[in-house]
């Protein structure tokens, strides 16, 4: 790869994050560090995020949301939880709802800055 394609490459992934709505896709192959600070984008934009999680991300989502609450960040507000099924297999999708607290507003406009 040659020098200008990295740096093509690097300025992609530097995009800033600019979310339509605050629904989070939870994912297991993305780290908890990295979804928490995703997490906090959303919290900024919005002053609320809702953590969609899918099966086995469903520890994840609690797992982030969790750590969201102890960090004085956000409060969860509402927690629901569903039973998808198709073609024969089930699968529980969990719904996290925080809401940013007014501590957590001065974070993360000093962190995300």
């Amino acid at each position: 790869m040659d020098r200008q394609h990295q740096q093509q490459e690097q300025q992609i992934s530097k995009q800033k994050l600019d979310p339509q709505d605050n629904n989070l896709q939870i994912l297991t192959r993305k780290s908890l560090k990295a979804q928490v600070f995703i997490a906090k984008i959303f919290l900024k934009k919005f002053g609320n995020v809702e953590l969609h999680a899918l099966g086995e991300a469903s520890k994840n989502g609690v797992r982030v949301a969790d750590t969201l609450q102890k960090q004085g960040i956000a409060t969860i507000t509402k927690i629901n939880s569903f039973t998808l099924e198709n073609d024969e297999r089930k699968k529980v999708k969990l719904i996290v709802t925080l809401a940013l607290t007014p501590e957590g507003k001065k974070r993360v406009d000093q962190e995300l800055n």
